[in-house]
């Protein structure tokens, strides 16, 4: 579905992506760890089409999209949750994933429709529904960002940290969803710094390394690399 061949993003002088090579098949959830700093929300915002790609190729479906525009590219099945959640924070949620379908044009039956199957989804915004974004808690905003992504009905999701500054108990529950959302046919490409929890439900995954990846290999592979358990999730080459 996606392939990244050589991909390098730079701000400026300033090189954050070199050379990435990526596959991404339908119905995988794929991950990127690293440390931060590593380039990978960068990597998923030149996928997006929010950062100018400085050589290389972005393929999505057999068509280069290195050069489309970024709502072009929420039109042919791409959509992006960002670091941060950035949800419209004087607007409701309601509001917030009306916005999120804004592109299809849609009837205010089918829109309420829509709205309807995130709400099955995320029960809580069903709760929150007309309340303004800014006094949701940060796990309802996480929630909120992901529905307003899914409003556009992508075929690959991008979600970028999607356990930043979370509670254990509310990132549990989004990793759950993550898992629901695969199993709905949703293509996902994932950034997280939760490294073991990422790689725990990934098909496949890659590890990104001051721009650059250094090692791929399924989920559960990379999941037990002692590298991997050393330089990311806190488990020296010794542990049992």
């Amino acid at each position: 579905m996606l392939k990244l061949k050589d991909v390098n993003l730079a701000y400026g002088p300033i090189a954050a992506v070199r050379k990435a090579s990526i596959d991404v098949e339908a119905g995988e959830v794929v991950a990127i760890v690293g440390g931060n700093g590593a380039g990978k929300s960068t990597l998923l915002k030149g996928i997006a089409g929010l950062m100018p790609v400085s050589s290389g190729q972005i393929i999505f479906d057999g068509e280069e999209i290195s050069r489309l525009a970024p709502h072009k590219r929420v039109a042919r099945g791409i959509a992006l949750s960002p670091e941060g959640r950035q949800v419209f924070p004087d607007q409701t949620v309601y509001d917030n994933l009306t916005l999120g379908a804004y592109f299809r044009r849609l009837s205010n039956d089918a829109l309420d429709a829509e709205v309807e199957e995130q709400f099955k989804l995320f029960p809580r915004l069903r709760e929150r529904r007309d309340q303004l974004a800014v006094t949701l808690s940060g796990g309802e905003q996480q929630m909120l960002a992901i529905a307003r992504a899914l409003m556009g009905k992508p075929r690959l999701l991008l979600l970028d940290e999607p356990s930043l500054g979370l509670a254990p108990k509310v990132i549990q529950e989004i990793f759950g969803i993550i898992v629901s959302l695969r199993k709905s046919g949703i293509t996902i490409l994932l950034v997280e710094q939760m490294a073991n929890m990422a790689l725990a439900i990934a098909d496949r995954a890659y590890v990104l390394e001051t721009g650059s990846v250094i090692l791929s290999g399924t989920g559960q592979q990379l999941l037990h690399d002692p590298k991997v358990r050393a330089a990311y999730l806190g488990i020296s080459h010794n542990a049992a």
